[in-house]
């Protein structure tokens, strides 16, 4: 992997989104639900360009790490807020259901990575967990802007910010997807990771 293709205008993109996440969670922290809102807006959609600009000019091993590393941290961080902001919108054990297979899978990823030089890109699954959190966090994100400027609508939002509200109930789609995609990828790299048990030395990238 050379400097040249690291340099791509997709993985500029990607690391953009990853210098983004700490703006993102400041709004939480000083209860700004506008600029956060449009923080995450302005990562998802570097999330959508370097998507199409790296199918266009070709993918390289940093990008198909980094990418779904750099959701990964994105997602973690408006999750780990929502637990926090207004005594918890979301459970805990639902952040570490999610946040636990992104560790495995990454975990594997680098696994591959560092000793076989095997880069596992992300599955349509995995795709659609990612794009189901974005949109499931960014319409959380627009019903607490509403809550936070509903004396101006005149209309009550209170239910918005309930342990049992609506966030809570949407989060479990990308719950469910984030499950599925974990087991689809432990299925899907269930011979290189025999293989890696049984002899590590001797795991070669056809095994993936």
């Amino acid at each position: 992997m050379n400097l040249q293709n690291v340099m791509r205008l997709a993985n500029y993109l990607t690391i953009a989104r990853m210098l983004l996440i700490p703006f993102f969670m400041l709004s939480f922290r000083y209860e700004r639900m506008l600029p956060g809102l449009i923080i995450f807006c302005v990562a998802a959609i570097t999330d959508y360009l370097d998507g199409v600009i790296a199918r266009k000019q070709g993918t390289t091993s940093f990008g198909k790490f980094m990418d779904p590393l750099a959701d990964k941290l994105l997602v973690g961080a408006a999750l780990i807020c929502l637990t926090r902001f207004k005594g918890g919108l979301i459970p805990g054990w639902m952040v570490l259901i999610i946040m636990g297979r992104e560790v495995v899978v990454t975990t594997l990823r680098l696994v591959f990575v560092g000793r076989y030089g095997t880069v596992v890109a992300a599955s349509q699954w995995g795709k659609y967990k990612t794009s189901s959190q974005m949109v499931v966090i960014i319409i959380s994100l627009v019903l607490l802007v509403c809550h936070e400027y509903s004396h101006l609508l005149d209309i009550d939002m209170g239910f918005v910010i309930q342990r049992l509200g609506p966030i809570y109930f949407m989060m479990y789609i990308p719950l469910v997807l984030t499950v599925i995609s974990g087991l689809e990828f432990l299925y899907n790299n269930r011979k290189g990771l025999y293989e890696l048990m049984r002899s590590p030395d001797t795991y070669t990238d056809d095994d993936i």
